[in-house]
């Protein structure tokens, strides 16, 4: 439906069909498969390429143990306990971090000859590029509920 007049009174219809705008949260979490989708890809010949046999595999684990927590803040920002900037970004920064430190003394309790190549590098800069996106989203979204 479009905004329009009724008797010199303009009603305008607020909800996100109207406009034809997905909601914020289901574009955020689009544009964050986008991002892992994108890091896969470019990731892909070099894992490959720095060892034939498992490296696309420890590329991709590195990649889901970032992205999962991703989507899950995504859908915790929509919860009416985190309507609060501050709170929101303490709970999104414990969540991402505790995944990863887990993750992280998993694989290596679980295989110790894993290294820096072939997994902990791929997490750390996975890690990073989310992280970077994710505060920018989230710094937008923060600019977009002032104004």
């Amino acid at each position: 439906m479009r905004c329009f007049e009724a008797e010199g009174v303009r009603l305008v219809n607020t909800s996100d069909t109207a406009n034809k705008r997905p909601p914020a949260m289901l574009a955020s979490a689009f544009n964050l498969l986008l991002l892992s989708l994108g890091l896969w890809v470019l990731g892909w010949w070099p894992a490959g390429w720095l060892n034939p046999q498992l490296g696309v595999r420890w590329m991709t684990t590195a990649l889901l143990i970032v992205a999962i927590p991703g989507f899950v803040n995504l859908t915790l920002c929509g919860l009416p306990m985190l309507r609060d900037p501050l709170k929101s970004m303490l709970v999104q920064m414990g969540l991402r971090v505790s995944v990863l430190l887990v993750a992280v003394l998993a694989v290596k309790f679980r295989q110790p000859d894993v290294g820096i190549q072939l997994f902990y590098g791929w997490l750390m800069g996975f890690y990073l590029v989310s992280l970077a996106w994710e505060s920018w989203d989230f710094s937008r979204r923060i600019r977009r509920t002032r104004n």
